[in-house]
C-alpha cells in the first residue's frame, strides 16, 4: 500500500496556472528587445532585467516537488497520510496474521484427526473461506478509504496554493506561472523565471499566520 509516492497527484493537475501577475521578481535575464539596451537607467543590472523580463515576457515557474518538500501544510497533509497509512496497514496486518494462525491451527486438527465429522471438517473450512474473504474486503475498503483521504487532501492542497496565487499575483506582474512538474512538457527552463523560493517562502509565512488565529 505505497501511497507516498503518489500523494498529490491531483495537485500536479495545476501544470499550468493562468494568472494575470505575481508579486515576486525573477532574477536577471538578458534582455530580448535590442533597443532596451542603450536604455539608461538609475536601476541596478539585476533589477533592471528583471524588470524587462517581466514587461516583455511576463512568466515564471515554480518546482512543485520542491514546493511540496518546503511548504509546511503540504508536509503537514503529507504527515497526516502517513499516519493513516501505517493505521491501515497494521488493521491488514493483524488480520492476515489471524487468518494464518487460524489456517495453521486448522491444518493440525486435520492431522491429528480431530474432526470426528465431516461436517465439522466442512464448517471449519467454511469459515476460513470466510475468514479469507473478509480479509480481501478489508484491503479493498481500507485501499479505498486511503484513496479518498488521498484526493481530499490533494483538493484542500490545490484549493489552498490557488488562493494563495490569486493574492501573490494581485499586482499583474506575470501572465503565466507555471509547473515544471512535468519535465516531458518543459524542454528548457531558465532559471531566471523560477519564483519557488519566494513562493515557498509567502506560502509558509501565510500558513504560519493562519495557525496563530486557530
Amino acid at each position: 500500500m505505497k501511497y507516498f509516492n503518489s500523494f498529490f497527484v491531483a495537485f500536479v493537475a495545476l501544470a499550468i496556472l493562468s494568472f494575470y501577475g505575481c508579486k515576486g521578481k525573477p532574477s536577471a535575464q538578458e534582455p530580448t528587445d535590442s533597443s532596451d539596451s542603450v536604455s539608461v537607467s538609475t536601476e541596478s543590472p539585476a533589477d533592471e532585467a528583471s524588470e524587462k523580463t517581466a514587461s516583455v515576457f511576463p512568466v515564471a515557474y515554480v518546482d512543485v516537488d520542491s514546493l511540496l518538500l518546503e511548504y509546511d501544510f503540504a508536509k503537514k497533509l503529507n504527515e497526516v497520510l502517513l499516519k493513516r497509512e501505517e493505521k491501515s496497514r497494521k488493521e491488514l496486518a493483524n488480520a492476515q496474521v489471524k487468518l494464518q494462525k487460524d489456517y495453521e491451527a486448522f491444518q493440525k486438527k486435520y492431522q491429528a484427526g480431530g474432526f470426528l465429522t465431516e461436517a465439522t471438517l466442512q464448517s471449519e473450512q467454511a469459515n476460513l473461506y470466510k475468514q479469507d474473504q473478509d480479509l480481501q474486503l478489508l484491503e479493498k475498503k481500507l485501499t479505498k478509504e486511503l484513496m479518498d483521504e488521498q484526493l481530499k487532501m490533494n483538493i484542500q492542497l490545490r484549493d489552498t496554493v490557488a488562493a494563495f496565487f490569486k493574492i501573490y499575483n494581485a499586482d499583474k506582474r506575470f501572465k503565466l506561472i507555471l509547473s515544471n512538474a512535468n519535465s516531458d512538457n518543459v524542454l528548457f527552463a531558465d532559471e531566471a523565471l523560477n519564483i519557488t523560493h519566494d513562493v515557498i517562502e509567502q506560502l509558509n509565512l501565510r500558513y504560519a499566520a493562519q495557525q496563530k488565529t486557530k
